[in-house]
Protein backbone atom coordinates (compact mmCIF):
# COMPACT_ATOMS: atom_id res chain seq x y z
CA UNK A 1 0.00 0.00 0.00
CA UNK A 2 2.86 2.45 1.19
CA UNK A 3 4.56 2.03 -2.86
CA UNK A 4 0.70 2.67 -4.38
CA UNK A 5 0.36 5.81 -2.80
CA UNK A 6 3.77 6.80 -3.61
CA UNK A 7 2.38 6.27 -7.10
CA UNK A 8 -0.48 7.91 -7.02
CA UNK A 9 0.91 11.13 -5.51
CA UNK A 10 3.24 11.15 -8.43
CA UNK A 11 0.35 10.26 -10.81
CA UNK A 12 -2.13 12.89 -9.70
CA UNK A 13 -3.69 15.41 -11.84
CA UNK A 14 -6.22 18.49 -10.46
CA UNK A 15 -8.92 20.43 -12.59
CA UNK A 16 -9.14 23.30 -10.70
CA UNK A 17 -9.84 25.50 -12.99
CA UNK A 18 -12.81 27.84 -13.01
CA UNK A 19 -14.82 30.08 -11.13
CA UNK A 20 -16.65 27.61 -8.26
CA UNK A 21 -18.66 28.41 -5.09
CA UNK A 22 -17.11 25.96 -3.15
CA UNK A 23 -13.55 26.67 -4.32
CA UNK A 24 -11.43 26.89 -0.97
CA UNK A 25 -9.13 30.15 -0.46
CA UNK A 26 -5.66 29.15 -1.01
CA UNK A 27 -5.30 31.31 2.40
CA UNK A 28 -7.24 28.55 4.35
CA UNK A 29 -6.39 25.62 2.79
CA UNK A 30 -2.69 26.25 4.12
CA UNK A 31 -4.08 26.69 7.45
CA UNK A 32 -5.63 23.48 6.95
CA UNK A 33 -2.39 21.91 5.78
CA UNK A 34 -0.49 23.53 8.78
CA UNK A 35 -2.74 22.41 11.45
CA UNK A 36 -2.35 18.57 9.95
CA UNK A 37 1.51 18.90 9.72
CA UNK A 38 1.85 20.40 12.89
CA UNK A 39 -0.19 17.19 14.22
CA UNK A 40 1.56 14.22 12.92
CA UNK A 41 4.46 15.25 10.27
CA UNK A 42 6.67 14.98 13.10
CA UNK A 43 4.26 12.36 15.49
CA UNK A 44 3.78 8.68 14.72
CA UNK A 45 0.46 8.85 16.53
CA UNK A 46 -1.29 8.74 12.77
CA UNK A 47 0.99 5.94 11.86
CA UNK A 48 0.42 3.75 14.75
CA UNK A 49 -3.01 4.17 14.11
CA UNK A 50 -3.01 1.60 11.31
CA UNK A 51 -1.53 -1.67 10.95
CA UNK A 52 2.00 -1.99 8.86
CA UNK A 53 1.91 1.52 7.09
CA UNK A 54 4.50 3.31 8.78
CA UNK A 55 5.24 6.84 7.22
CA UNK A 56 1.55 6.71 6.15
CA UNK A 57 0.91 10.38 6.96
CA UNK A 58 3.05 11.86 5.00
CA UNK A 59 2.37 10.39 1.99
CA UNK A 60 -1.74 10.42 2.56
CA UNK A 61 -0.76 14.50 2.94
CA UNK A 62 0.82 14.58 -0.59
CA UNK A 63 -1.94 12.36 -2.07
CA UNK A 64 -5.32 14.21 -0.43
CA UNK A 65 -3.97 17.90 -0.57
CA UNK A 66 -3.32 17.68 -4.04
CA UNK A 67 -7.30 17.20 -4.60
CA UNK A 68 -8.62 19.16 -2.29
CA UNK A 69 -9.11 22.58 -3.80
CA UNK A 70 -12.94 22.75 -3.51
CA UNK A 71 -14.67 21.52 -0.52
CA UNK A 72 -19.33 22.11 1.10
CA UNK A 73 -19.92 24.44 3.52
CA UNK A 74 -21.95 22.65 6.21
CA UNK A 75 -24.48 24.57 8.42
CA UNK A 76 -24.71 23.30 12.09
CA UNK A 77 -27.59 24.33 14.77
CA UNK A 78 -29.02 26.88 12.19
CA UNK A 79 -25.79 29.57 13.74
CA UNK A 80 -23.89 31.10 10.99
CA UNK A 81 -21.01 29.25 11.99
CA UNK A 82 -20.22 26.69 9.12
CA UNK A 83 -18.05 23.37 8.92
CA UNK A 84 -15.82 22.85 5.19
CA UNK A 85 -15.87 19.21 4.35
CA UNK A 86 -14.96 16.86 1.21
CA UNK A 87 -14.57 13.23 0.74
CA UNK A 88 -12.17 10.93 -0.98
CA UNK A 89 -13.31 7.65 -2.35
CA UNK A 90 -10.06 5.56 -3.26
CA UNK A 91 -10.93 2.38 -5.42
CA UNK A 92 -7.54 0.24 -6.55
CA UNK A 93 -7.73 -2.85 -8.40
CA UNK A 94 -4.56 -3.51 -10.06
CA UNK A 95 -1.03 -5.79 -10.36
CA UNK A 96 2.08 -4.30 -8.87
CA UNK A 97 4.89 -6.90 -8.86
CA UNK A 98 2.85 -9.98 -10.09
CA UNK A 99 0.83 -8.79 -6.93
CA UNK A 100 -2.63 -8.10 -6.96
CA UNK A 101 -3.81 -5.22 -5.14
CA UNK A 102 -7.15 -4.39 -3.65
CA UNK A 103 -8.04 -1.51 -1.89
CA UNK A 104 -11.13 0.60 -1.64
CA UNK A 105 -11.26 3.18 1.63
CA UNK A 106 -13.06 6.24 1.87
CA UNK A 107 -11.20 9.63 3.85
CA UNK A 108 -12.97 12.50 4.80
CA UNK A 109 -11.32 15.90 5.98
CA UNK A 110 -13.63 18.89 7.42
CA UNK A 111 -12.40 21.69 9.71
CA UNK A 112 -14.02 25.24 10.89
CA UNK A 113 -12.88 28.43 12.43
CA UNK A 114 -9.99 29.81 10.29
CA UNK A 115 -8.56 32.92 11.80
CA UNK A 116 -7.17 35.37 8.63
CA UNK A 117 -5.23 37.67 11.39
CA UNK A 118 -3.29 34.69 12.56
CA UNK A 119 -3.22 32.42 9.78
CA UNK A 120 -4.25 29.35 11.79
CA UNK A 121 -7.33 26.35 11.94
CA UNK A 122 -9.31 25.74 14.74
CA UNK A 123 -10.63 22.95 14.52
CA UNK A 124 -9.61 20.36 12.29
CA UNK A 125 -11.24 16.67 11.06
CA UNK A 126 -9.48 13.42 9.59
CA UNK A 127 -11.39 10.66 9.41
CA UNK A 128 -10.65 7.34 7.99
CA UNK A 129 -12.60 4.47 6.88
CA UNK A 130 -12.37 0.76 4.76
CA UNK A 131 -15.00 0.42 2.19
CA UNK A 132 -16.52 2.77 -0.76
CA UNK A 133 -20.28 4.25 -0.01
CA UNK A 134 -22.21 2.58 1.50
CA UNK A 135 -20.04 2.06 4.58
CA UNK A 136 -20.75 2.03 7.98
CA UNK A 137 -17.59 2.37 9.70
CA UNK A 138 -16.94 1.91 13.41
CA UNK A 139 -13.91 4.09 14.45
CA UNK A 140 -11.56 2.93 16.54
CA UNK A 141 -7.62 4.02 17.88
CA UNK A 142 -6.44 1.48 15.51
CA UNK A 143 -7.33 -0.21 12.15
CA UNK A 144 -6.20 -1.97 9.05
CA UNK A 145 -7.35 -0.22 5.96
CA UNK A 146 -8.96 -2.98 4.21
CA UNK A 147 -11.03 -5.15 7.44
CA UNK A 148 -14.20 -4.05 6.93
CA UNK A 149 -16.72 -2.05 9.32
CA UNK A 150 -13.71 -0.19 10.63
CA UNK A 151 -12.17 3.41 10.89
CA UNK A 152 -10.23 5.63 12.78
CA UNK A 153 -9.99 9.33 12.97
CA UNK A 154 -8.37 12.43 15.01
CA UNK A 155 -10.21 15.71 16.02
CA UNK A 156 -7.27 18.52 16.04
CA UNK A 157 -7.68 21.89 17.62
CA UNK A 158 -4.83 24.75 16.78
CA UNK A 159 -4.35 27.22 18.91
CA UNK A 160 -3.72 31.04 17.73
CA UNK A 161 -0.31 30.71 18.26
CA UNK A 162 -0.09 27.30 16.19
CA UNK A 163 0.02 25.12 19.44
CA UNK A 164 -1.69 21.95 18.38
CA UNK A 165 -4.01 19.35 20.55
CA UNK A 166 -5.40 16.51 19.17
CA UNK A 167 -7.68 13.86 20.15
CA UNK A 168 -7.74 9.85 18.85
CA UNK A 169 -11.04 8.23 18.24
CA UNK A 170 -12.01 5.96 20.85
CA UNK A 171 -15.30 5.48 19.20
CA UNK A 172 -17.62 6.59 17.12
CA UNK A 173 -18.59 5.79 13.28
CA UNK A 174 -18.40 7.01 9.67
CA UNK A 175 -21.11 6.05 8.01
CA UNK A 176 -21.66 7.18 4.03
CA UNK A 177 -24.58 6.49 1.96
CA UNK A 178 -23.95 6.89 -1.85
CA UNK A 179 -21.93 8.57 -3.58
CA UNK A 180 -21.76 10.32 -7.25
CA UNK A 181 -19.20 11.42 -9.72
CA UNK A 182 -18.90 12.73 -13.22
CA UNK A 183 -16.59 12.18 -15.94
CA UNK A 184 -13.22 10.85 -14.85
CA UNK A 185 -10.03 12.41 -15.84
CA UNK A 186 -6.49 11.10 -16.51
CA UNK A 187 -5.55 7.81 -17.84
CA UNK A 188 -8.22 5.40 -18.50
CA UNK A 189 -6.00 2.91 -18.78
CA UNK A 190 -4.34 2.97 -14.95
CA UNK A 191 -5.14 6.33 -13.10
CA UNK A 192 -8.72 8.61 -12.89
CA UNK A 193 -10.12 11.28 -10.37
CA UNK A 194 -13.30 11.85 -11.02
CA UNK A 195 -14.88 14.83 -8.75
CA UNK A 196 -18.87 14.44 -7.35
CA UNK A 197 -20.80 13.94 -4.16
CA UNK A 198 -20.74 12.38 -0.86
CA UNK A 199 -23.63 11.94 1.33
CA UNK A 200 -22.69 10.30 4.93
CA UNK A 201 -22.06 11.54 8.25
CA UNK A 202 -19.75 10.77 11.35
CA UNK A 203 -19.79 10.65 14.70
CA UNK A 204 -16.39 10.98 16.81
CA UNK A 205 -15.64 10.64 20.56
CA UNK A 206 -12.14 10.78 20.77
CA UNK A 207 -9.40 11.24 23.91
CA UNK A 208 -6.42 13.22 23.89
CA UNK A 209 -3.21 12.12 22.75
CA UNK A 210 -1.08 11.10 24.19
CA UNK A 211 -1.88 10.88 27.60
CA UNK A 212 -6.04 10.62 27.21
CA UNK A 213 -6.32 13.76 29.71
CA UNK A 214 -9.36 15.14 28.14
CA UNK A 215 -12.25 14.11 25.68
CA UNK A 216 -14.02 15.45 22.83
CA UNK A 217 -16.96 14.55 21.13
CA UNK A 218 -18.11 15.99 17.77
CA UNK A 219 -20.62 15.27 15.01
CA UNK A 220 -21.13 16.27 11.21
CA UNK A 221 -24.17 15.11 8.81
CA UNK A 222 -23.18 15.54 5.02
CA UNK A 223 -26.28 13.90 4.23
CA UNK A 224 -27.37 16.07 1.76
CA UNK A 225 -24.18 15.55 0.03
CA UNK A 226 -20.79 17.14 0.02
CA UNK A 227 -17.86 17.87 -2.14
CA UNK A 228 -16.05 14.75 -2.87
CA UNK A 229 -12.99 12.96 -5.41
CA UNK A 230 -12.86 9.33 -6.42
CA UNK A 231 -9.29 8.33 -7.15
CA UNK A 232 -9.72 5.17 -9.58
CA UNK A 233 -6.40 2.88 -10.05
CA UNK A 234 -6.47 -0.29 -12.68
CA UNK A 235 -4.05 -2.09 -14.48
CA UNK A 236 -0.40 -2.95 -14.26
CA UNK A 237 1.62 -0.83 -12.40
CA UNK A 238 5.43 -0.03 -12.28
Amino acid sequence: MRKLLVLLALAGCSDAGGVDPDAVPEAELVAVRLALDSAFLHDTTLDTAFTGDSGLYALMSDLVFFFVDRASRISQGGGPDTTRVVGIEFDIDATQGGTQVTSNFTTILAWKGYDSTSGTMDTVFFILGSGRAPVTDSLWPRFTLDTAGTGTGFVIHQATDSTVTKWLSRGGRLRTTSSRYGRAQGSAASFSVSRGTLSGEFTINGKSVPDSSTSVTSALDYGSGARAVNVRIRGTLP
